[in-house]
């Protein structure tokens, strides 16, 4: 067994990072630690790669900290290439200081030792920032980056369709959302309440509501439970209202035949993230005060479980020589006032509990009737289950439940994905077992 093999395995068996559901080259000093080691007196000059709107945020750090300059470079999204150039750029010797990582990520980048312990310059400071966002940040009991962003999930629904097919309330419980389900279908065959159940990171977060969790880990080894009597709650309540016709398959915020039948009256819900109200607003301007936003619906009345879904970290880079002055910024970027006012601008929620309480998201919102709606993202942002632990190969989980759902039912694909998952993971020299 190699060296790199024998630090993967020791890293792995520290893994835990819980969600709201991924080449160690030292960063080149001259581009980023203009002044020598960490706290060495001098200038200071990082680079920050990202896919969000941060600009201004770098902008305004860099206007009061002329002694530790910002530099910022728009990549790619992650899943779109972004975190392959981060890890090609860190193996050159080429890196950043400071990188935006998803949490479902995080593990990932830790088996490929991109990311940094921070954890003896950020513990500090994780008392800002909501429960789940802090362990989505955390490995092993170890941080590897200052929460951004969460995305607590709600279900967005429109008033006055709800009052069309005689819905007095948005459904509180999964079996009261079939129950709605049912009574739309009977009324007109060709509207439906909602959107069938897509792929990987929808059932991922759907299962994270249960409480179940599809990986855990015991010594050097990982345990893949994707097959777990939650997942398979999730799979078969989804396929039993596809079976009877009861969602269709127009998706969601974004998604150009959701907003077809949006506008035509034939779909009444979706269940997303905070963040899925911006593609409401932005494609669906002619439905403005007709959408509300409701909790989650549970699985049993009164339980208040939510989920989350997305969401990223501010993670310092292997090799970064300024760490401390890195983190600084992280924290700056995800807790001072106006940065925060910044990203809820640019559409993030903050996992920051101040900014949750920032006056725009407090606020009546015009969009939905007035209604306040940021106390309904609060209220789920704090009630996601912290039992949620990411597995190392979060893109191959994605990719394969594409293609499994596409050939066959969800809990045709919940199986599948558990085998190819455990095989997956062996592929990469790490102790495996089904779970």
């Amino acid at each position: 067994m190699d060296s790199t093999t024998i630090r993967t395995r020791r890293l792995l068996a520290l893994a835990t990072a819980t969600v709201i559901a991924f080449g160690a080259g030292a960063c080149s000093s001259d581009k980023n630690d203009s002044a020598g080691a960490s706290g060495g007196g001098g200038p200071v000059s990082m680079e920050f790669w990202g896919w969000a709107g941060y600009e201004k945020i770098v902008d305004q750090w860099n206007a009061s900290h002329p002694n530790t300059k910002i530099t910022f470079k728009k990549i790619p999204s992650g899943p779109k290439g972004g975190y392959t150039q981060i890890s090609n750029a860190l193996t050159a010797g080429k890196g950043p200081c400071l990188a935006q990582i998803e949490y479902q990520n995080l593990p990932s980048m830790l088996v490929k030792n991109s990311v940094m312990d921070i954890t003896q310059y950020a513990s500090g400071g994780m008392d800002k920032y909501v429960p789940s966002a802090v362990s989505s940040s955390s490995v092993g009991g170890k941080i590897y980056g200052v929460p951004v962003d969460v995305g607590p999930m709600v279900l967005f629904y429109r008033k006055d369709l709800f009052a069309k097919y005689g819905i007095s309330k948005p459904p509180a419980t999964w079996a009261e959302y079939k129950a709605d389900a049912e009574k739309v279908t009977a009324a007109d065959s060709g509207v439906k309440l909602g959107p069938e159940l897509g792929g990987g990171d929808g059932l991922a977060a759907f299962t994270l509501q249960t409480g179940q969790s599809w990986y855990s880990t015991k010594g050097d080894s990982w345990t893949v439970s994707i097959d777990n009597p939650g997942t398979r709650k999730v799979a078969s309540y989804w396929q039993d209202l596809k079976d009877k016709g009861l969602v269709s398959k127009t998706g969601s915020a974004w998604d150009p035949q959701f907003n077809k039948a949006s506008e035509a009256g034939k779909v009444l819900t979706f269940v997303g993230a905070a963040w899925a109200a911006g593609g409401l607003k932005s494609d669906l301007q002619n439905l403005s005060g007709k959408w509300r936003v409701a909790p989650m619906p549970t699985w049993e009345a009164g339980d208040g479980e939510s989920a989350s879904s997305g969401g990223s970290a501010t993670s310092v880079m292997t090799g970064c020589k300024t760490p401390k002055e890195a983190v600084q910024f992280a924290d700056f970027l995800s807790s001072d006032p106006q940065a925060v006012k910044l990203g809820i601008e640019g559409g993030l929620y903050p996992a920051s509990k101040a900014g949750q309480d920032d006056p725009s998201l407090t606020g009546g919102d015009p969009y939905f009737g007035g209604q306040k709606v940021g106390d309904v993202y609060k209220a789920s942002a704090a009630q996601v289950p912290s039992t949620w632990t990411n597995g190392p190969t979060f893109q191959q989980v994605e990719t394969d439940f594409t293609g499994a759902i596409g050939q066959g039912t969800l809990p045709d694909a919940v199986t599948k994905v558990q085998a190819s998952t455990v095989a997956a993971i062996k592929k990469l020299g790490l102790s495996v077992t089904n779970g």
